[in-house]
């Protein structure tokens, strides 16, 4: 089952959350796990700070999508005082389930946060919209609570449409026919999955490979 996990490209309606750190943008911040080097922060002594961005479009799939989740590499920061609430967004929809807990338990370290979507935020409209995550604390403004995520994620598996197994062939030709051509090699499809990697989000499993060269030669 063809899979694609990618990083924001843009941030979303909602963008309350502060940079920190030697990334020039948020997106830039949260697209590897480099630790403190770069992140996103939020700080709350009585307010709900909110953060959703925007991932690369999906199109020509199976509509609802197979799975869907977003992730967060996040810790506490500074835990504050009074109650403490980390929530993922879906959809500009925040869930409902306080994942709080998760990120304390792990204080003062990272810890992997992940909300999977289910319903109708399996649709295809759903898996392209805003995600993100939320913060609020109660500690109030001499005592706050802060969060930082240093990196941010979100993984779909998918089937492609009936009759349109050259989805992959569209994918490769759309995201670099440019550079390779009609002379792709399968001896070549590690490289090309390394290149789609870095500079897409764009997943391709080894056992993928032979589906996706035979796609891109019959197209």
């Amino acid at each position: 089952m063809p899979s694609q996990t990618d990083v924001p490209i843009n941030t979303g309606a909602s963008s309350d959350w502060g940079l920190w750190g030697s990334a020039p943008n948020k997106m830039a911040a949260v697209a590897t796990n480099n630790g403190d080097t770069s992140v996103i922060y939020a700080s709350s002594g009585g307010r709900v700070v909110r953060e959703t961005m925007q991932f690369p479009t999906l199109a020509g799939i199976a509509d609802p999508v197979t799975s869907a989740s977003i992730t967060a590499i996040v810790r506490e920061y500074l835990q504050g005082g009074g109650g403490r609430s980390f929530a993922a967004i879906w959809n500009s929809v925040q869930d409902s389930t306080n994942r709080q807990q998760e990120v304390h338990l792990a204080r003062p370290n990272y810890v992997t946060v992940t909300y999977s979507a289910a319903g109708a935020g399996l649709a295809l409209a759903a898996a392209n919209g805003e995600h993100g995550f939320m913060f609020s604390a109660a500690g109030g403004p001499s005592n706050k609570a802060e969060f930082w995520i240093t990196q941010l994620y979100r993984t779909v598996n998918y089937t492609y449409l009936a009759g349109n197994a050259g989805e992959f062939a569209y994918m490769i030709g759309s995201l670099i026919g440019a550079f390779i051509g009609g002379n792709l090699l399968f001896r070549e499809m590690p490289a090309l999955a390394r290149f789609l990697w870095k500079r897409h989000g764009y997943l391709i499993r080894p056992d993928e490979y032979a589906e996706a060269f035979r796609a891109w030669k019959e197209a």
